[in-house]
C-alpha cells in the first residue's frame, strides 16, 4: 500500500512539474498556395492534435521540444515549439485518399476478415455474442450503431511507452461491442489494435472533437475507457457497452408488444478516478452522489451546483463539474 501511495504521489509531482514547464501553442497550417490544411497531425515529444478545417490548432508542449507536422500529400516538416506557431507545408503528390464516406456493404469482408482473425469461433453476423453485420453504417430498420463512427476517422494510438503511432494514411474507428480498435491505412486491408500494445487512443470526429480513450484495468480489462475530464485533481472517464437487440415484435391482432426493428442499445457507466488517493468510484448522474464523491472540494461542488441548479444532472453536466472542479 505504502508503494501505491508513495507510486501516485510521484506521478502527481510529475504531472505538475510537465505542466509548469509546458507552454500552450496556438498555430496555424498553410500549404504553399496559402490554403488552410485540414487534417495535418501536429506532434510534440507526448502530444499531439490535428488541424481543423480553418488550419487552426492548440497543442501543450515542452518549450524545448521540436514539432513535427505531417499532413497526407505533404513533405513532413518540423518546428521549434513557440506560442504563435505559423508552418506552411510544401504539396507532394497524395500517396492515399485523406477522407472516407461511409463505407459500402462491401467493406464488410475486409473487416470480418479483422474480426474473425482476433476473435475466432465468434460468430460475427448473428447469435447472442455480437448480432449484426461488421459495417459502421446500419440499415434503415436498425436503430443505433455498432461502430462509434459511421465512417472511418482520423486520430493516433499512444503504446505502453508513451510512444505516439500515427501515419498520415491511418484511419481508424471503434467497436463498441467488443471493444477493438480496428485501423486502416489503404481500404484494402484493416487491422485491429493489440490492447496489451496499446494503451490509449484519440479520435476525431468530423467536426474536429477529440475523443480520448484509455485501457483502465480498474475500471474494464476488455474494453477502452472514454476520458470526458481531466485535471490535476480527478479524471472521469465513460465506459460504453453496446449490446445488439434482435427485433421481437409480436401481435395478436389486438394488441403488440416489442419493438419490430433490431436495435444497438448502448449503456454508459461513469467513474471518477481520485489522483490525490489513486482511487475509482463508480457515480451516478446524481446530486447526491456527486456531491459524496467529490467531497474534498465541498466549496467548489457548492458553488458549481448552485450556478447549475436548474440544468438537467447528465453527461455534460458531470464534464462541467469535473472541470471546474480542476480549476
Amino acid at each position: 500500500m505504502k508503494k501505491l501511495i508513495l507510486s501516485t504521489l510521484l506521478f502527481i509531482a510529475f504531472y505538475g512539474i510537465t505542466l509548469a514547464q509546458s507552454i500552450t501553442i496556438n498555430g496555424t497550417v498553410k500549404s504553399d498556395q496559402g490554403y488552410p490544411v485540414h487534417y495535418a497531425f501536429i506532434k510534440s515529444d507526448n502530444n499531439a492534435t490535428y488541424s481543423d478545417s480553418t488550419g487552426h490548432f492548440t497543442l501543450l508542449a515542452n518549450p524545448s521540444s521540436k514539432i513535427t507536422i505531417n499532413c497526407n500529400g505533404y513533405n513532413d516538416t518540423q518546428a521549434d515549439a513557440t506560442a504563435n506557431l505559423q508552418v506552411v507545408l510544401k504539396k507532394t503528390n497524395p500517396t492515399a485518399v485523406i477522407n472516407k464516406t461511409p463505407p459500402a456493404q462491401s467493406d464488410a469482408g475486409l473487416l470480418l476478415a479483422a474480426f474473425n482473425n482476433q476473435h475466432p469461433g465468434d460468430d460475427i453476423n448473428r447469435g447472442k455474442t455480437i448480432g449484426g453485420l461488421a459495417v459502421f453504417t446500419t440499415t434503415k430498420e436498425t436503430v443505433g450503431h455498432r461502430f462509434l463512427f459511421t465512417q472511418w476517422v482520423h486520430g493516433y494510438m499512444v503504446k505502453a511507452n508513451g510512444d505516439i503511432i500515427q501515419t498520415p494514411a491511418m484511419l481508424f474507428n471503434y467497436d463498441k461491442i467488443k471493444g477493438d480498435l480496428y485501423i486502416t491505412e489503404d481500404f484494402n486491408n484493416v487491422n485491429i489494435a493489440d490492447r496489451n500494445t496499446i494503451k490509449s487512443f484519440v479520435l476525431f470526429d468530423t467536426h474536429d472533437q477529440p475523443y480520448s480513450f484509455e485501457r483502465v484495468l480498474g475500471i474494464s480489462n476488455d474494453m477502452y475507457s472514454q476520458l470526458i475530464s481531466t485535471g490535476t485533481k480527478y479524471k472521469i472517464y465513460k465506459l460504453t457497452t453496446t449490446k445488439f437487440v434482435a427485433s421481437n415484435y409480436q401481435t395478436n391482432g389486438i394488441t403488440s408488444t416489442g419493438n419490430a426493428y433490431d436495435e444497438f442499445v448502448d449503456d454508459n457507466i461513469y467513474y471518477v478516478f481520485n489522483l490525490k488517493s489513486g482511487s475509482f468510484q463508480q457515480v451516478a448522474l446524481k446530486k447526491k452522489v456527486l456531491k459524496e464523491t467529490f467531497a474534498d472540494e465541498s466549496a467548489k461542488f457548492t458553488t458549481f451546483a448552485s450556478d447549475h441548479a436548474d440544468d438537467k444532472i447528465d453527461e455534460s453536466y458531470l464534464i462541467s463539474l469535473g472541470n471546474a472542479i480542476n480549476e
